[in-house]
């Protein structure tokens, strides 16, 4: 059943439809500049839609290729549409985990912004507040940037002797 289309009826097919080749393989047209190939193969029941590229990137020879190794991945039960949305959906989560800003960043630039509206004694207090109530659930490393005890009572110190 393979092999029903011809290349020049491809190439000048621009009437909107879909026209099968055979096993799956289908050129659907959507106007006289939007024709692709796809796969239609059923899985657990469910009528499936795998798109193999553009007319325009792939020819027909390379899309009866693409539908056989789509068919031999759908005969050893792999939903080829589900694993690429799900390639797609990890991709998107790891993107939104690298993006986003932690706590500490969140505090620091926070601290950072409204220093200068705050008087001294409450710009001081958000690092050890922060690090006394926030960073213990947390994270245990926000010494680095809040300072220790030790190191605010040298401060202060420091601040208060050149007074």
């Amino acid at each position: 059943m393979a092999g029903k289309l011809k290349p020049l009826e491809v190439a000048r097919q621009v009437t909107p439809g879909k026209y099968p080749d055979g096993d799956g393989l289908y050129l659907i047209v959507a106007g006289p500049t939007s024709r692709n190939w796809s796969y239609r193969y059923w899985i657990k029941g469910k009528e499936r839609w795998h798109g193999l590229g553009s007319l325009q990137d792939v020819s027909l020879k390379d899309a009866r290729i693409k539908r056989d190794a789509a068919r031999q991945e759908v005969r050893a039960g792999v939903d080829i549409v589900q694993a690429k949305r799900s390639a797609r959906e990890g991709a998107r989560a790891e993107a939104a985990v690298a993006a986003a800003s932690t706590l500490k960043e969140c505090a620091e630039r926070y601290i950072k912004d409204n220093e200068a509206k705050w008087s001294k004694k409450h710009a001081a207090q958000w690092p050890s507040s922060l690090k006394q109530y926030a960073c213990r659930a947390t994270f245990s490393s926000c010494s680095s940037r809040f300072g220790s005890r030790s190191a605010r009572r040298r401060t202060a110190s420091a601040g208060a002797s050149k007074r």
